[in-house]
């Protein structure tokens, strides 16, 4: 089945990079299984460790699900013709830039971003400013952009004149 992106692509309109959410967005709920496991071993007959630690587990998994909701719904994509974003099931955020309109780019990125490849993506265009987090390899994410930039505004050559 298409994605939302997918589905709004405009006539010779092709993908030309996708981005996604990185892994760390699974950390939290990771964690918290982990902990809260633990403490149910640890806890034999110990009934307030007992029900502290299935309060973590149970809200790991919630923390799991909710994470993964939120990443198999968000698409980043650059197209020759535009940068599209979606994010959000219920509430659907939707940015469509045109590659000729995007007043600037920019990347954040923490030590742990540095690390592990994950940043911020940052377009300010017509005086809003769109935050998008954590997305892997923003640096590429980047570069792709650029790339498409520069390639909308290569001269198109007509086959008759060559």
């Amino acid at each position: 089945m298409p994605s939302f992106i997918e589905k709004n692509l405009a006539n010779n309109e092709k993908i030309v990079y996708r981005a996604k959410l990185h892994w760390a967005i699974y950390l939290k709920g990771i964690l918290m299984v982990i902990i809260g496991i633990a403490c149910a071993i640890i806890a034999k007959s110990s009934v307030p460790l007992i029900v502290f630690g299935g309060f973590l587990l149970l809200c790991g998994l919630v923390s799991l699900i909710s994470s993964y909701t939120r990443s198999s719904s968000s698409e980043f994509v650059v197209t020759n013709r535009r940068i599209m974003l979606k994010t959000g099931v219920l509430k659907r955020h939707f940015i469509e830039l045109q590659l000729n309109r995007a007043d600037g780019l920019s990347v954040d990125q923490g030590i742990m971003g540095r690390i592990m490849d994950y940043g911020s993506i940052i377009i300010v265009s017509g005086g809003s400013r769109e935050v998008f987090s954590p997305i892997a390899g923003p640096y590429e994410f980047k570069k792709q952009i650029n790339n498409a930039i520069e390639g909308s505004f290569a001269p198109i050559q007509n086959p008759s004149m060559i």
